[in-house]
């Protein structure tokens, strides 16, 4: 062991960020569909890594998979520590030797460090009024650190230590912080005294300790789809893409449905054609998570989770009291039977894979994929026609924000026609039901996300997916959710939710491991109506 890196995450998430994610340590919240840790370990390299966490968290086992396989030890941290003594309590366990030692605080990225120096303290500006450790230097050498709070008290901002430290010798360090009495500032500053530190400016520091920071930094991590092309700055989004009839098509329905609807819709700011042709539209950006973050991520009690599901519930009622100048029936058609039908040829021809073949989850004998597809029109054909109403048309959790002060949702990315070239605002209620059972029974967010576990030999297929404590009464509230007499738990919304993800194949042909994961629970959900039907 050459070098320590300790990324120090032992205490959980304030109230501000707890109310949006539920108890979280900070290196365990959601940034750029995935977790913060995720991002900090993919910028260092080098030495052995420890991650501290609250000796009380409950690790999932996906999660500590994923840490194990990235070679970080985890160190379960007595409560009550301050951020000196929890530092001090590290070292003491690690029993290091005098080596040096990396600190990146949990809540912390940091861009354009030299992370092979040592024995400096990385520094950016700041314009927020939190507390800071402000920077003293003489002659480019640190002499000092003093925490100052809400800003700058001395007459001129100054450089503030931002999360990032190395230090030559860690049990000098050790020492210092003992004699400090624990003092993380007090510990640092003795440290100064008896070595030549210096300061390191970052090109650009990642702060997601604050709820106003965490919003603006996980603003520059986004994740898009290769359709489409996303970018964002402090005010507004905007979205691009060569597909100017699907760009067209979102903000027309953003800029037409009623304005009983526009409480539940982001703000439409702007569209039009760039000179090169490409078609754009922007819209207000949102300071707040999306519901997939909680979902996948967050650890949100039964009340958050009753008011997300008592949201869409509000905002599917009044989409539904807005009827269409048409029956539902024909864009729902639409949208499953001849979709899924023509997505599926379209995805065996690109990949091989023989859809008239019968298949096998965890040894149990299935149809083939062209099979179900049957199945599941038939079911729908069966159900009697819906009144057409304004329609989301992708209301999965990835497309819904959720704003915690006023407890309402924003939609994103609606669809914006059924027929390609055609924009309607209008459609059959049942496939947003289904998009939404798409997220919550169909776990679809979780496969995005990578949080399950797939194997595939032929047509052979097993799936498992990461437990959460929220999933099995999510379905529950799911299932009390009536949209024109239907319920977000009956037999045609699960049959439009499993058409989902055979629609969605050759969309990901990029991924052949979702591809593979899309199928698998297709038929999970596929034996699990059958087995409820009997």
């Amino acid at each position: 062991m050459n070098t320590i890196w300790l990324i120090l995450s032992g205490a959980y998430v304030g109230q501000e960020l707890s109310a949006e994610f539920g108890q979280l340590p900070p290196a365990f919240l959601p940034v750029g569909n995935q977790r913060l840790y995720e991002l900090q370990l993919a910028r260092i390299s080098g030495g052995a890594v420890y991650l501290t966490l609250p000796e009380d968290f409950q690790l999932s086992p996906t999660d500590a998979s994923r840490l194990q396989d990235l070679g970080v030890s985890i160190l379960g941290t007595p409560a009550g520590l301050t951020l000196g003594q929890a530092v001090m309590w590290a070292l003491n366990y690690i029993g290091s030797g005098q080596i040096p030692v990396h600190i990146l605080h949990g809540d912390t990225m940091v861009e354009g460090v030299a992370f092979d120096r040592t024995d400096v303290i990385a520094a950016a500006d700041t314009s927020d009024g939190y507390s800071w450790a402000e920077i003293d230097l003489i002659d480019a050498r640190v002499v000092s650190l003093t925490t100052v709070e809400g800003g700058s008290a001395r007459g001129q901002r100054r450089p503030v230590a931002c999360g990032y430290f190395a230090f030559a010798k860690s049990m000098s360090l050790l020492r210092c912080l003992t004699r400090a009495g624990g003092d993380f500032v007090g510990g640092l500053n003795r440290y100064c005294d008896e070595h030549e530190v210096g300061m390191e400016p970052v090109m650009a520091w990642l702060d997601f300790g604050h709820v106003q920071t965490f919003f603006r930094s996980r603003r520059d991590i986004t994740t898009t789809r290769a359709f489409n092309s996303l970018r964002i700055d402090s005010c507004v989004a905007r979205k691009w893409s060569q597909d100017g009839a699907k760009m067209q098509a979102e903000a027309l329905w953003l800029a037409g449905v009623p304005s009983s609807i526009l409480p539940y819709c982001v703000r439409l700011i702007d569209s039009g054609e760039d000179a090169d042709g490409t078609c754009f539209y922007e819209t207000e950006y949102e300071y707040i998570p999306t519901v997939a973050e909680l979902f996948v991520y967050g650890l949100n009690p039964r009340p958050t989770w009753s008011a997300i599901m008592a949201s869409c519930e509000e905002f599917l009622q009044i989409c539904a009291a807005v009827a269409g100048p048409s029956s539902g029936a024909k864009s729902l058609k639409a949208l499953t039977e001849i979709k899924t039908a023509s997505r599926l040829t379209r995805f065996a021809r690109a990949s091989g894979f023989d859809i008239h073949a019968e298949t096998r989850l965890g040894g149990r004998p299935l149809p083939s994929l062209a099979s179900i597809a049957d199945r599941l029109a038939d079911i729908l054909a069966a159900s009697p026609a819906n009144t057409g109403s304004v329609m989301h048309g992708d209301l999965c959790f990835s497309n819904i924000l959720f704003n915690a002060r006023t407890r309402r949702i924003r939609v994103i990315d609606p669809r914006g026609y059924v027929e390609a070239g055609v924009p309607t605002i209008f459609g059959d209620a049942r496939y947003d039901l289904a998009k939404l059972a798409h997220s919550i029974v169909g776990r679809y967010d979780q496969i995005v996300a990578g949080r399950y576990v797939s194997d595939r030999r032929g047509h052979q297929f097993e799936i498992t997916f990461e437990a959460l404590p929220h999933g099995d009464w999510l379905s529950d509230l799911l299932g009390d959710i009536v949209i024109h007499g239907t319920r977000g738990d009956s037999l045609d919304i699960t049959a439009i939710m499993i058409g989902l993800f055979l629609s969605m194949l050759p969309l990901h042909d990029d991924r052949p491991d979702r591809q593979n994961a899309f199928i698998a629970n297709a038929l999970r959900l596929y034996a699990d109506m059958e087995e409820a039907a009997g």
